[in-house]
């Protein structure tokens, strides 16, 4: 691929496409990556291409927290008292490096609250802990007060991904013919679907 000037100041005339290769692109504080590729869809085992935009910010420990949590809860649809609770889950997480589970005891929480000015009562802390274990977070251990926690959806590390896909709504309108078919046992139905 050939570069050259372009005749506008301060970019490049090419003389190929070049956005089939990845770009990078730094916004402020953040490096945008664009690329496209492809998968193989699970379902149907075909290959389905994609396109994807992947942003890249960094951020300190607080907001992290607070961006982590907040994608979760939108992802899983979590009420904002289990919101909060998975706040404090995390704060814990960070003080037990390399452990599959952790107690939640109602006075370590209780501390946590008041430090950090959340109102939450005992009675909510237990109903968000079981929403957590209803979502597959937590699953509660024979020991009191001991969850082990889902490693997928926690971790001590320094970055996170949250991919949302967003597929297309098929516009194919779909018409089921029913017609009987004979069996030697008995009759059963057979249905011939047709796509407009």
């Amino acid at each position: 691929m050939t570069t050259i000037p372009s005749r506008k100041k301060g970019v490049m005339a090419y003389s190929e496409n070049p956005f089939w290769d990845e770009q990078q692109v730094r916004v402020g504080s953040k490096l945008i990556k664009v690329a496209a590729g492809h998968h193989l869809s699970k379902e149907t085992g075909e290959s389905i291409a994609h396109s994807g935009i992947h942003v890249i910010k960094e951020v300190d420990e607080t907001e992290f927290l607070k961006i982590y949590t907040q994608n979760i809860k939108s992802i899983f649809d979590l009420k904002p008292t289990t919101q909060r609770v998975l706040q404090y889950l995390m704060h814990a997480l960070q003080k037990t490096p390399n452990a599959d589970a952790i107690y939640l005891s109602w006075v370590g929480a209780e501390e946590y609250f008041s430090e950090t000015n959340l109102n939450i009562s005992r009675s909510s802390f237990q109903r968000s802990l079981k929403e957590m274990m209803q979502k597959g977070f937590l699953a509660e251990s024979t020991k009191p007060n001991l969850f082990w926690f889902n490693p997928n959806l926690f971790f001590n590390g320094d970055r996170m991904i949250f991919v949302r896909e967003y597929r297309k709504k098929s516009t194919k309108n779909i018409i089921i013919n029913n017609s009987s078919v004979e069996n030697k046992d008995n009759r059963m139905e057979q249905y011939h679907i047709d796509f407009e």
